[in-house]
């Protein structure tokens, strides 16, 4: 095969790979009545997995005369997913995660198809050649001094919900602690050399793909990116997204380091109807390399073998992996006070309001903000209700910028915030602002606007003034969307306060993008 095929096969499969949309054709269709009964069969797919969508789909339908619904997300979302019983396998990132997530479940790990991928560093060619990296295998420790030192910085998923993220914490707390980690050496002191790192990220993100969207817009000169190998074009000009080609506008240097960084991908038969079970073990997941040899192939040639030089490193046990989760945002990241402004209004009654209090829950109540893995001790929070004709911070007669625990807010939210009346996003909006102006510098200040944008424009010569008067504390501002929402008010006014918009009539989905929104606002 010609050099010009070679690329061309593999720009097609990076296409294929990130479809993150499950499409069936005319004829899967014209076949749904085929099936003996509407049980239909459940199986979660990671982005790493996707290429296999069509092969896991056509073989278990084939297995089982049952229709398959793919459901493409991250690997932590499809061991939660799981873990619930809502689903009958998955395909992800790691093995590690079940261990994590739920680790008494009894699944069935059918990793005989395996393939290798791993995490690649990169980072803009000329700064590469500053650094004597261009064509040059990276020990690790070089990497850690460079990030520790401020020299270079990190771009990284968030490590405790994305695959690429945790590897990449995992083996730089390798070099900081040992190569051999026990679940015992990893503390909040032992963490402490990693704060300088993700105190000071260059740019973080949940999900790899809207990593490498980003980048593609805006690849700092002195940013350091971990993602998959399977991301980045060979020559280093662009990068892969959701089936799309992203030209970078400067070109970047692959930099191999060693010990390398390497994940596995698994599949997992996570039904208890012992007969799917074995349809789905016998009939889709051992004959998977079979259905499509060509596929693997395609998968080894966008992970080329790593040179004999750099070694690998043996995936530890899962309490290890707990420990350095569980201790990741108490010890590692900066602490953060957030501030929600929250509308009360009586278009918020009913589902709009039960959703926002689900949300919260999983912030203000501690055990669930650490059993989600969003909790540390020093974060801090102030809420703004605004409803009726006016604005007040809860508790009542509680000063802005005071310290409230979480159990008095979580508690007032739930027994004394009644929504009714009208809506002063207005009044809501400059309270919150000017709480942000009374936070000291050392936290890392984020903003949730919580509303149905059922309201006129709140933008105002006072509330702009107010907003940038806390410019210099680099704030991060989210507008949530929240029960019967006017999609068109809430972009328009995202737009005009350089906003992330979170909008969605879908009460599930709101829920979802909001906890991501929280994670990500933590590094």
């Amino acid at each position: 095969m010609s050099h010009h095929k070679s690329i061309r096969l593999m720009i097609s499969f990076c296409v294929t790979l990130f479809l993150t949309v499950t499409i069936y054709s005319c004829q899967n269709n014209q076949n749904n009545n085929s099936f003996s009964n509407n049980n239909g069969i459940r199986i979660g797919i990671s982005s790493e997995n996707l290429i296999f969508e069509e092969e896991i789909t056509s073989l278990a339908e084939q297995a089982t005369k049952k229709r398959v619904t793919i459901i493409p997300k991250g690997s932590v979302s499809l061991v939660n997913m799981a873990c619930k019983g809502e689903l009958d396998a998955i395909a992800i990132a790691d093995e590690m995660w079940p261990d994590i997530k739920c680790p008494s479940a009894n699944w069935v790990n059918t990793s005989g198809t395996l393939y290798q991928s791993r995490v690649q560093f990169a980072l803009p060619k000329t700064t590469a050649q500053s650094l004597g990296w261009d064509n040059k295998i990276v020990p690790r420790q070089e990497i850690l001094d460079k990030l520790k030192s401020g020299e270079i910085q990190l771009a990284t998923t968030i490590p405790t919900y994305s695959n690429s993220g945790y590897n990449t914490l995992l083996w730089l707390t390798r070099e900081t602690i040992a190569s051999t980690l026990t679940p015992e050496q990893i503390t909040p002191e032992s963490l402490k050399p990693l704060q300088p790192i993700y105190q000071n990220l260059g740019k973080s993100s949940e999900s790899t793909g809207y990593l490498a969207e980003t980048l593609a817009k805006d690849w700092p000169e002195n940013t350091l990116v971990a993602l998959y190998r399977f991301l980045y074009a060979p020559d280093g000009k662009a990068l892969y997204h959701h089936g799309e080609t992203l030209s970078l506008s400067k070109p970047v240097t692959l930099i191999e380091v060693k010990p390398a960084i390497t994940v596995t991908p698994t599949w997992f038969v996570t039904t208890e109807n012992e007969t799917l079970k074995t349809q789905l073990i016998e009939g889709v997941f051992n004959q998977l390399e079979a259905e499509n040899p060509r596929k693997f192939q395609q998968i080894k040639q966008l992970n080329p073998p790593l040179p004999n030089t750099v070694t690998k490193e043996v995936t530890p046990i899962a309490e290890v992996h707990r420990q350095l989760l569980d201790n990741f945002h108490p010890s590692v990241r900066q602490k953060r006070w957030i501030i929600g402004i929250i509308d009360a209004s009586g278009s918020m009654r009913g589902q709009g309001y039960e959703q926002l209090l689900a949300a919260f829950s999983e912030l203000l109540e501690p055990q669930k903000a650490k059993d989600n893995f969003l909790y540390s001790p020093d974060d801090r929070f102030s809420l703004i209700i605004y409803q009726r004709n006016d604005a007040y911070q809860i508790p009542l007669n509680s000063q802005p910028g005071e310290e409230i625990s979480r159990e008095t807010l979580w508690e007032t939210l739930q027994k004394e915030v009644k929504p009714g009346g009208g809506t002063p996003v207005d009044k809501g909006l400059i309270m919150g602002l000017e709480t942000a102006q009374k936070i000291p510098s050392d936290y890392k200040l984020e903003i949730f606007l919580f509303t149905d944008g059922q309201f006129r424009d709140p933008v105002t010569p006072e509330l702009l003034n107010i907003y940038q008067s806390i410019q210099d504390k680099n704030p991060e501002l989210t507008i949530v969307g929240a029960g019967g929402v006017n999609t068109q008010q809430l972009q328009q006014l995202s737009a005009k306060l350089d906003a992330r918009p979170i909008i969605s009539q879908n009460a599930s989905e709101t829920l979802d993008e909001l906890l991501k929104a929280f994670r990500e606002a933590q590094i």
